[in-house]
C-alpha cells in the first residue's frame, strides 16, 4: 500500500506540468485558429484540388471494410485534379501496434489523385505521460503542414467533416489561404446529444455549451453547407448557416458500387451464412455502430416479441460499438442469445451479398446503411427519427413507426414477415426510390454546380480547370 502512494505526488506533478505546458502550447494555437477564421484573405490563382477533414474513418478502417468509394468519390469525377484526406488524430482509435501511436503524421499515396494523411494522438513517444502537451504539439505539427500544403499545391477548397474541431481548422486554414470553406454535416448533433446525452467532443471541449457556441460560430461563416440528408440540413440551418448557401450532399456517390447491383445479379452468400449458421433459415438484418444512439437494444425486444407470436426468426446484427456486451447480457435474459448472431464489422462485398437473404430490415436507426439495405430490395421496418421518414413511408416503401415504439416495430415486421406480397412490393418500391435518389451521378452532377458556383462567387481565380 505504502508503495503505491509513493506516486501520487509524481503523478499530480506531470498533470500539472502537463497542463502548464498545454496552455503555454494551446493558447497560440487557439488563438491562431480564430483570427484566422475571422478574417478573409484575397486568393492567388488556385487550381481544382481539395483538401478534406474528415475524422469518420482511419485509413485502416476504410481497408478492412472496403471504404474506397467514400474516398475516391471526392473528385467527383475527375472534376477535382487531386484531393488530401485528411485525419487529424487517427490513432486516437487503439492501434494494432501500439508503436504507430505516437509520432510523424502518416502520408499515404491512396490513389493517382487521392493523398491520405493521418496524425496521430500525440507527437512524441517520450512524452506520452503528458497527453495534453504531446496532443498539441501533433495537432500544431500537421496544421502547419497543412497550412503550408494548400499554399504550395495551389489547393481551392477546403472541406470540413463537422463544425465543431475540423470546422474551427478548416476556417483558419481557408481564410489564411484566402480560400473557401465548406463544411458537410453528417449528423444532427442535437437530436445526437438529446438521443444519447453524449457530445460530438466531450473529451476536448467537455460541455455542451462551449460546442453550441462553437457550431453558432463556424456554421454562419461557413461558405457553403452540406447536409447529408435534410434532417442534418434542418440542423444547420437552425444553428446558423444561412440558407441561400446551404444545400444537400446525399451519401449515394459514397456508397460502395456493389450495393447498386441487383439483388439476383449479386454473389451467393451461402456460405456466409452457413458460418453464421442462417443457412436456410429466417432472419432479420440491422447494420449499426453498437452505440446507445443507434438503440440496438430495440431490436433484441423486437426480436423477443416476433419468437412470443410463434415465429421463428434470428437477428443478424452487423457492425461493433462498446454496447455489444450489454447487448449479449440482454439476449441472454430475453431468452434470445441462441437467435442472436453478432456478426461484427464487414466488409462492403460481403454485406452486399448477405442482404439479399435477409427477411425483413429491423432499422432503429440506421445512417448511410438505410440506404444500403433498401438497394437490397428487402423490405424495412424503421422507426421515424432523423432522416428514415425520407426514404421509409408507411405502405409505399416499407413500415415507419413511432422512435423507441419497439412493439409497433414488432407489429410491422410481423406483417412484412407474414404477408409475402405486400413485403416484396416495400422492397421493390423502396430499391427504386433509393436508385432515384442516390444516383451517384445526379448527385456528382450536383456537387460539381454547386462548387462552380461557391467558387464564382467567392471570386475565386482556377488556373487550368
Amino acid at each position: 500500500m505504502k508503495h503505491r502512494y509513493q506516486f501520487i505526488p509524481l503523478q499530480l506533478f506531470l498533470k500539472f506540468v502537463d497542463v502548464i505546458l498545454g496552455v503555454v502550447i494551446g493558447l497560440p494555437l487557439i488563438a491562431y485558429i480564430f483570427v484566422k477564421s475571422m478574417f478573409k484573405k484575397k486568393s492567388h490563382f488556385l487550381q481544382k484540388k481539395m483538401l478534406v477533414l474528415d475524422m469518420a474513418y482511419t485509413f485502416e478502417m476504410v481497408k478492412k471494410r472496403q471504404l474506397h468509394q467514400a474516398i475516391i468519390a471526392r473528385d467527383l469525377d475527375g472534376y477535382f485534379k487531386h484531393v488530401w484526406s485528411v485525419h487529424l488524430c487517427a490513432t486516437v482509435i487503439s492501434q494494432e501496434n501500439t508503436e504507430e501511436t505516437f509520432g510523424k503524421m502518416t502520408i499515404t499515396s491512396f490513389s493517382p489523385k487521392h493523398t491520405i494523411i493521418e496524425g496521430k494522438i500525440g507527437r512524441f513517444r517520450a512524452l506520452k505521460k503528458l497527453p495534453l502537451t504531446n496532443f498539441l504539439l501533433a495537432q500544431w505539427n500537421i496544421c502547419l503542414y497543412l497550412y503550408r500544403l494548400i499554399k504550395n499545391q495551389s489547393i481551392s477548397v477546403i472541406r470540413a467533416g463537422e463544425p465543431y474541431y475540423q470546422g474551427l481548422i478548416g476556417l483558419a486554414l481557408a481564410r489564411g489561404n484566402g480560400i473557401p470553406c465548406v463544411f458537410r454535416i453528417p449528423i444532427n448533433y442535437d437530436l445526437f446529444y438529446q438521443v444519447s446525452g453524449d457530445m460530438a467532443w466531450p473529451r476536448l471541449f467537455r460541455k455542451r455549451w462551449i460546442e453550441k457556441l462553437i457550431d453558432h460560430y463556424t456554421l454562419k461563416r461557413a461558405d457553403l453547407v452540406a447536409g447529408a440528408n435534410q434532417d442534418c440540413f434542418n440542423f444547420a440551418l437552425n444553428n446558423g448557416a444561412r440558407k441561400e448557401y446551404a444545400t444537400v450532399f446525399r451519401y449515394g456517390n459514397l456508397i460502395h458500387r456493389a450495393h447498386f447491383k441487383p439483388p439476383d445479379k449479386r454473389p451467393k452468400a451461402e456460405d456466409a451464412l452457413r458460418e453464421l449458421g442462417l443457412f436456410n433459415k429466417k432472419f432479420s438484418i440491422t447494420i449499426s455502430r453498437l452505440e446507445k444512439l443507434k438503440q440496438i437494444d430495440d431490436v433484441l425486444r423486437v426480436l423477443a416479441e416476433i419468437r412470443k407470436c410463434g415465429m421463428n426468426l434470428s437477428a443478424l446484427i452487423v457492425g461493433d460499438g462498446r454496447m455489444k456486451p450489454d447487448l449479449a447480457k440482454m439476449a441472454e435474459l430475453l431468452g434470445i442469445a441462441d437467435n442472436v448472431i453478432f456478426a461484427g464489422n464487414r466488409n462492403q462485398e460481403w454485406i452486399a451479398s448477405v442482404l439479399p437473404y435477409a427477411s425483413v430490415v429491423i432499422s432503429p436507426f440506421m445512417g448511410r446503411a438505410l440506404t444500403e439495405a433498401t438497394l437490397s430490395g428487402v423490405p424495412v421496418a424503421a422507426y421515424d427519427i432523423e432522416w428514415q421518414s425520407e426514404v421509409i413511408k408507411t405502405g409505399v416503401t416499407g413500415e415507419l413507426v413511432k422512435y423507441r415504439d419497439w412493439k409497433a416495430m414488432a407489429d410491422s415486421a410481423i406483417k412484412l414477415l407474414k404477408d409475402s406480397k405486400y413485403a416484396k412490393r416495400m422492397g421493390f418500391n423502396a430499391r427504386k426510390t433509393v436508385l432515384d435518389m442516390m444516383d451517384p451521378v445526379k448527385l456528382n452532377q450536383h456537387e460539381k454546380n454547386e462548387y462552380e458556383k461557391l467558387f464564382k462567387r467567392y471570386k475565386v481565380d482556377i488556373r487550368g480547370g
